[in-house]
């Protein structure tokens, strides 16, 4: 987006207006901008060399001060910063392609205040990076903030870009990180509760700030990393992983980091509790799991997990002990690299209606639906509601163990009842929108915190063009208050191969409106 300067003159002169009417209402008194600073201001752009879109403004003052900042536009970012005489303030927020005009208020202990604009131009986005449709945008019923979603973008010669981005209810991407230089893909991009980004990589997990500066590396030596880590309540980390030192099989533990000492205090090995030899889904003898998900449970002290290539969404305990599956009932067998583990089928869910009652047994096996119980196929992003109800992103790959139409992605609400062992489907959002809103891999729901409502996201649509969908619905009316179309650019292979490359997003929630 290129904003006119006839709209910035605008919007800066309705900012300047709103400050002096302020100020004039508090009795505050304004000065000269040099009445209170040492020298200019120096703007570092892009300082870490991946956020093209964030900048530190540095400077001294006479006196100390606090500051305020604000990057001008339809939707401003903004910031604060205490009471000092030294300031390297972050901003974050710019437009990209744009010359931000950023407004600057310095304030003394003594209610003196100074106001001016910085400007900081900045560079479109790479010609690679999808456009973003606002389809539906209502303010009042959606939940407020802006979209992190993990992006990435695959090909150029086997080459992968990871550029996770922040786009506003414009559709304006507005900071993006670009962690290309890893050399392969940098996932997923969660939130700590700080404010900071979270992500994996081969043998190490990282925090970084928005101004992409790198806080905090653990080693997960031993380890390597696969599609998750969350931050648990007492602040340690939840790591899917694969163990190098037994290549025979991969993605299928869990370890728990001290998030203080970074050292492992526990391991969770799947293959103890589960199946490792059921073919009846999509796995192999390597892969056979293919964990893409980990909730962790804080009422039991147990694990929520997501065997993608068994079709299943299964609890564990902090001890490793199955608890329950969450799974179409065909071909479960014993458990263990051996099988000779406990017997899986006596932990399978039984599959009920609205009363209780069970479901004839070709639905309980998988090989038929009915249409107030679909089991998820292919799954990823499972979490557990405050009402205790677990939401997952149902794929719908191999739906009744084909790929026969109608095919279609969905966000699933279950009631599990553990002591009954039982689950029923009690709400769900995308079958209606059929071919256009699946995706086979990828995906994403969450709960909307303020509004209840519920976002869901296939990662990569290819039906009719390559995008990925960023849906905000209301629960349990089901009435779309927010979406966007991540339009993903086509491009020729570079290898020969009679394909295009591809772009995914791999998970997108909602965020507050950037600010430091």
């Amino acid at each position: 987006m290129q904003l006119s300067s006839v709209l910035l003159a605008t919007v800066l002169s309705a900012a300047m207006t709103l400050f002096s009417v302020a100020c004039a209402e508090d009795s505050r008194v304004q000065v000269a901008f040099d009445a209170l600073l040492v020298d200019g201001i120096a703007t570092d752009l892009n300082g870490s060399g991946v956020t093209p879109l964030s900048a530190e403004l540095s400077f001294s003052t006479l006196v100390p001060t606090s500051v305020e900042w604000e990057v001008l536009g339809p939707l401003p970012a903004m910031g604060t910063a205490d009471l000092s005489s030294e300031h390297s303030i972050p901003v974050v927020g710019l437009y990209p392609g744009t010359e931000n005009q950023v407004l600057v208020r310095l304030t003394d202990a003594e209610q003196r205040f100074a106001v001016d604009t910085v400007v900081i131009a900045t560079d479109p986005l790479p010609e690679f990076f999808p456009e973003i449709d606002i389809v539906v945008a209502d303010l009042d019923r959606m939940e407020p903030g802006w979209t992190l979603s993990s992006y990435q973008s695959i090909g150029e010669e086997g080459t992968y870009r990871s550029r996770p981005f922040i786009f506003d209810t414009n559709g304006d991407v507005r900071w993006t990180m670009d962690l290309s230089f890893f050399g392969g893909l940098a996932y997923m991009i969660e939130r700590f509760e700080n404010g900071n980004l979270l992500f994996g990589f081969g043998e190490a997990v990282f925090e970084y700030d928005l101004l992409g500066r790198e806080l905090r590396r653990w080693d997960i030596s031993g380890y390597s990393y696969h599609h998750e880590v969350i931050e648990k309540p007492d602040g340690n980390l939840l790591v899917a992983v694969s163990k190098i030192a037994e290549p025979e099989t991969v993605n299928d533990r869990v370890i728990e980091l001290d998030r203080n000492s970074g050292a492992i205090v526990r391991e969770w090995d799947l293959r103890r509790v589960l199946d490792v030899s059921r073919r009846d889904f999509r796995g192999d003898d390597t892969n056979w799991l293919h964990n893409n998900g980990i909730w962790y449970d804080s009422e039991d002290d147990a694990l929520i997990v997501s065997g993608r290539q068994q079709g299943a969404v299964v609890k564990v305990s902090r001890d490793n002990e199955l608890v329950w599956i969450l799974a179409p009932h065909r071909g479960w067998g014993p458990a263990g690299i051996n099988g000779n583990g406990p017997n899986t089928s006596e932990f399978l869910l039984t599959a009920v209606d609205g009363d209780g009652m069970p479901f004839p047994d070709p639905v309980q096996q998988g090989v038929e639906e009915v249409s107030n119980f679909r089991w998820s196929w292919g799954q990823h992003a499972p979490m557990i509601l405050p009402n205790g109800n677990i939401f997952v992103f149902d794929n719908g790959v191999e739906r009744t163990f084909s790929n026969e139409p109608p095919l279609f992605s969905r966000g699933v609400e279950y009631v599990v009842d553990e002591e009954r062992m039982t689950v029923q489907q009690v709400w769900q959002y995308g079958e209606k929108r059929g071919a256009e809103f699946y995706s086979g891999r990828l995906g994403d729901v969450d709960l909307m915190p303020t509004t209840g409502n519920r976002l869901i996201m296939p990662g990569i649509v290819t039906t009719p063009a390559q995008q990925a969908f960023v849906i905000e619905v209301t629960h349990p009316d089901s009435e779309i208050v927010f979406e966007a179309r991540i339009r993903f650019q086509e491009r020729p292979s570079t290898d020969g191969f009679a394909r295009v490359e591809f772009d995914l997003v791999y998970r997108s929630e909602r965020i507050p409106a950037l600010s430091w």
